[in-house]
């Protein structure tokens, strides 16, 4: 019997990453990571998708990518962290696209770094031992004879 492999994944994964948001803005909401983390996944995507992906209206999709955005953008909001590009949109200039600014990038880069660094650890699970074959010929009392009896 082979001995089968369970996939642990270290939560130290999700609290680093967690520690690395906080340490760019201590009072960063988990509302505003969730945004980075969607934008990061579907760079391109728009306030509108944004907003459905996080369960905000289109105003508070609109509001947290302002204030992920740099200072350069237009009407940013508080931190401003420099995290997201806004470009407006080709064929419908209301249209707000959301990218990873180069600082955004880097965070994304390091994110995954502190999760590869936590890749699922591979540990076999105890196998329990073989029972020991039974002749279905004997009776319960020659079987515990055999099993107990000196060879």
């Amino acid at each position: 019997m082979t001995a089968e492999v369970v996939r642990i994944r270290r939560r130290d994964a999700v609290l680093a990453a967690l520690e690395t948001f906080r340490r760019i803005h201590p009072a960063i909401s988990l509302t505003s990571v969730r945004a980075f983390l969607y934008v990061a996944e579907n760079p391109g995507i728009n306030v509108t998708e944004l907003g459905l992906a996080c369960g905000l209206t289109d105003a508070g999709a609109s509001r947290v990518a302002r204030a992920l955005a740099g200072p350069g953008i237009d009407r940013p909001l508080p931190p401003s962290l420099d995290l997201l590009d806004c470009v407006i949109g080709v064929e419908d200039p209301r249209e707000r696209r959301l990218w990873l600014s180069p600082r955004g990038q880097a965070l994304a880069a390091r994110i995954e770094q502190l999760i590869a660094a936590q890749t699922p650890i591979q540990t076999p699970i105890a196998a329990a031992p073989e029972p020991a074959p039974v002749d279905v010929r004997a009776t319960p009392d020659t079987a515990l004879h055999r099993a107990t009896r000196p060879n």
